[in-house]
C-alpha cells in the first residue's frame, strides 16, 4: 500500500491533525518517521484504524466551448475587425508618445557678439552642492 503524509491522512480519513497525533501517541496508529522529524502513516493502517476513507482526487469539469466565438461565425468577425482598429490605434499612439518624448531646444541658444574680445557664457548653472566650495577668501 501507499504511504502518506499528516495532511494525506487528515484529508482521506477527515480527522484532525489533534486526532492523528494522539492515536499515534496511544498506540492505536502506527506510523514511521520519514526523514528527521516527519512521519508517514500507511493506506492499509488507516483504512484498519478509521474505516473507509475519502476520495482525494477531485473529478474534472467537462470543458466546453462557446457557441458564440466558434471559428467562422459573425461574432468572430466583429472581434477581429475590433482586434485590428484596436492594434492601429496602439500604433498611433505609440508613435505620438515617440514624438513627445523627443523635445527638441525650443529657446536658440545665443552667441556672444564676434567683436568682444571676451567670451562671456550664455547660461550659467549653480554648481551642485557637492562641487561648492567651502570656505571662501
Amino acid at each position: 500500500m501507499a504511504w502518506h503524509t499528516i495532511q494525506e491522512a487528515q484529508k482521506l480519513t477527515g480527522k484532525s491533525r489533534r486526532t492523528l497525533y494522539r492515536d499515534m501517541a496511544e498506540g492505536r496508529l502506527s506510523w514511521q518517521l520519514e526523514g528527521e522529524s516527519s512521519r508517514r502513516l500507511e493506506t492499509s493502517e488507516l483504512i484498519r484504524v478509521y474505516g473507509e476513507l475519502k476520495p482525494l482526487a477531485q473529478p474534472e469539469p467537462e470543458k466546453t466551448a462557446h457557441g458564440d466565438t466558434a471559428p467562422g461565425t459573425e461574432n468572430s468577425a466583429l472581434i477581429l475587425a475590433e482586434l485590428k482598429a484596436l492594434r492601429e490605434e496602439v500604433a498611433e499612439l505609440r508613435q505620438a508618445m515617440r514624438l513627445i518624448e523627443y523635445k527638441p531646444d525650443l529657446k536658440p541658444i545665443e552667441t556672444a557678439p564676434e567683436d568682444a574680445a571676451e567670451t562671456v557664457p550664455i547660461e550659467e548653472k549653480p554648481l551642485p552642492w557637492w562641487r561648492r566650495r567651502l570656505f571662501t577668501r
